[in-house]
């Protein structure tokens, strides 16, 4: 009798983790992201997605302080993988900005900012936005034209400031070891005045 109890047991089991149920509206956003092209993908994320974003941004000021803290970094941070930088959004209001060889040149609290706005390189804005997972791409060519989209995507769309006026940013940066530096590099997602 013990023996047909478990038996009925395993077999209820067995079927309750062969199904599972999602979302039907994230199932079928998903699905139609990975229709888009990497430029259309970025375009409707930098369109649709920059509320959320700054939404979970951190000010500079909060980076400086706690950036060599292991929970800050958990909280705040997206790690790639091991022994790479860890990837922040952050915001901040800078004052003289001043555009110089298609960079912005200002500071924060003494910490000097270059906000390059032509040549943008890397990962930093991908893997930082939190956007992107590694998996849902069929291999790392794919993952990587996604970052060539976005820096390009973000090369075209942001606007040099007039000069010596208050500047907004709201951007990616890499930390490494925990440590900033007394001059910060921030890829802009958004610039305003």
């Amino acid at each position: 009798m013990r023996k047909v109890f478990f038996i009925i047991g395993l077999v209820i089991v067995a079927l309750w983790f062969s199904f599972y149920t999602e979302n039907l509206t994230e199932r079928k956003r998903r699905e139609e992201m990975k229709e888009l092209k990497p430029e259309q993908l970025v375009s409707r994320l930098m369109t649709d997605s920059l509320a959320a974003l700054e939404g979970r941004a951190i000010s500079l000021e909060e980076l400086v302080k706690h950036a060599g803290e292991a929970d800050f970094a958990q909280r705040h941070g997206r790690l790639l993988g091991i022994g790479s930088p860890t990837f922040y959004v952050v915001k901040g209001e800078c004052d003289q900005a001043q555009v110089v060889n298609d960079e912005i040149h200002a500071s924060v609290n003494g910490i000097a900012l270059t906000i390059p706005l032509k040549y943008i390189f890397g990962n930093t804005a991908r893997d930082a936005s939190g956007w992107f997972d590694i998996d849902d791409f069929q291999n790392t060519m794919d993952f990587n034209a996604v970052s060539a989209a976005m820096n390009d995507y973000i090369s075209k769309n942001m606007t040099p400031p007039h000069s010596d006026r208050r500047l907004k940013v709201l951007g990616a940066v890499a930390v490494k070891d925990g440590q900033v530096e007394q001059s910060v590099t921030i890829i802009p997602y958004q610039l305003l005045q």
